[in-house]
């Protein structure tokens, strides 16, 4: 948790990777990357500009990552990752 100020206000951040490599070993590095850009909303284009590969890469690395989740689709594997979430926190003893 990071706190600073902006004029007036005093801003709060708090970050949380969505996706860790012990909550998913069988994702590769590059495959856990892709998973969380997917995740937060990114399109396919987007993810391959910011990480400098082709949106083909990346569509082949997302049908690499729902084979893997045993999920077909996007919305499928967000839906398993903020399981996985989910119950870390819950592990943790928050909310």
């Amino acid at each position: 948790m990071t706190r600073f100020r902006v004029g007036g206000d005093e801003l709060v951040v708090v970050s949380e990777p969505t996706v860790r490599a012990t909550d998913f070993p069988t994702l590769s590095e590059a495959e856990r990357d892709v998973a969380f850009l997917a995740t937060s909303g990114y399109s396919n284009k987007a993810i391959a500009a910011r990480r400098g590969s082709h949106p083909q890469t990346i569509a082949n690395q997302l049908t690499a990552i729902y084979r893997k989740l045993g999920v077909s689709s996007r919305a499928e594997m967000v839906a398993r990752l903020l399981d996985s979430l989910a119950e870390r926190r819950r592990r943790k003893g928050g909310p």
